[in-house]
Formats: C-alpha cells, structure tokens, sequence
C-alpha cells in the first residue's frame, strides 16, 4: 500500500509536473516514479542519482 507522499508524487508526474523527491534510504522512493509508467508505458523515465558521490563519502 503506497503512502500518501508516494501518491502526491506519482500524481504530479502524471500531471506532468517537474517533481523533486528527497527521503531517506530505504523510504520506497522508486515506487512513485513507476507508477506512472505502469499508467502509461509511451512514458520516458529518467532518474538522476549521485551514486558517484556517495560513494566517495563513504
């Protein structure tokens, strides 16, 4: 079951609203960018991590 802030974000994708979301690891962050693609697969999803980053933090 999605929380309300998963479906607030997954909404304004669909309205096709720029979007920025921010919460911790492990919060389901992914869920609210694929629900929109499971709504509508012509959808282009890109998704900008700084993985490099966090990984010289370590």
């Amino acid at each position: 079951v999605p929380y309300p802030w998963q479906l607030d974000a997954a909404e304004a994708l669909i309205l096709g609203l720029n979007s920025v979301v921010i919460a911790g690891t492990g919060a389901r962050k992914t869920m609210p960018f694929i629900m929109p693609f499971l709504r509508d697969k012509k959808k282009c999803i890109i998704i900008i991590s700084p993985l490099k980053a966090l990984q010289q933090d370590q």
